[in-house]
């Protein structure tokens, strides 16, 4: 029985003038909801890069996929991989071509089998470490819907225990002694209970705490938000080896 493909919905155009792979692109293709294009322009570059400066024989190469992986994460796996040698500037146009071929093929079976690659382009496999950054990706985008839903949530137990919210009344002081996260917690906690008529005078002492614990979710939500970004765009240099 043939592989069943999810119908893409958009197509995400890699290599192109200004264009970044984001961490909600990196869901989109892992769970088949995109296709990918790379851009003809940087084709057209690696062409004529991988030409003149190659300076070693082609070599065969099999570019593992870890088992520890799930389907969608070896996906972004692959995904963030290509556009590491598209960045990368020395990279011929075989493997992302296949590469994305794969991708778009939407089969079960990711295994990209032998290729021959430069010694160059090893180096790039070697030191990528595309399968991290593809997987944060991922997270990247699920915990930022985490954030959300874990607001809503909490909104909803003070509802439930019909708990006092005077201790939502947080304001951001403009001195920088205030946490801007926290307070923009209990700023949309007060607008997803406005109105309410389910909130009372219970004295609930985990109703004070909810800021803290939310807006420190986000905070990390946000640094891993930055950090993927640069990773992700960032080219892979070979002999260099970068965080993870």
């Amino acid at each position: 029985m043939a592989d069943r493909k999810p119908k893409a919905s958009s197509v995400i155009t890699l290599g192109g003038k200004g264009s970044s792979l984001s961490a909600d692109s990196v869901f989109a293709v892992a769970n088949g909801l995109a296709q990918v294009r790379i851009d003809s322009s940087i084709l057209d570059k690696l062409k004529s890069s991988s030409s003149s400066n190659r300076k070693s024989p082609p070599v065969k190469f099999h570019i593992p996929i870890p088992k520890i992986l799930t389907f969608e994460e070896s996906r972004a796996f692959l995904l963030a991989l290509l556009n590491k040698l598209l960045l990368s500037g020395s990279a011929s146009t075989v493997l992302p071509v296949l590469i994305s071929n794969v991708l778009n093929a939407g089969s079960k079976n990711l295994d990209l089998g032998e290729v021959e690659v430069s010694a160059e382009e090893v180096g790039i496999l070697d030191k990528s470490c595309a399968c991290l950054y593809g997987i944060c990706g991922i997270l990247d985008y699920e915990s930022s819907a985490l954030s959300t839903i874990a607001d809503v949530v909490a909104a909803m137990s003070c509802e439930a225990s019909k708990a006092d919210v005077g201790a939502l009344n947080l304001m951001d002081s403009g001195d920088g002694l205030s946490v801007k996260d926290e307070v923009g917690v209990a700023s949309d906690l007060k607008v997803l209970l406005n109105g309410s008529k389910l909130v009372g005078k219970v004295e609930v002492d985990a109703v004070s705490e909810i800021p803290k614990i939310h807006g420190s979710l986000r905070e990390v939500v946000r640094m891993v938000l930055l950090r993927t970004r640069v990773e992700l765009n960032s080219g892979g240099k070979s002999g260099e080896i970068r965080w993870g």
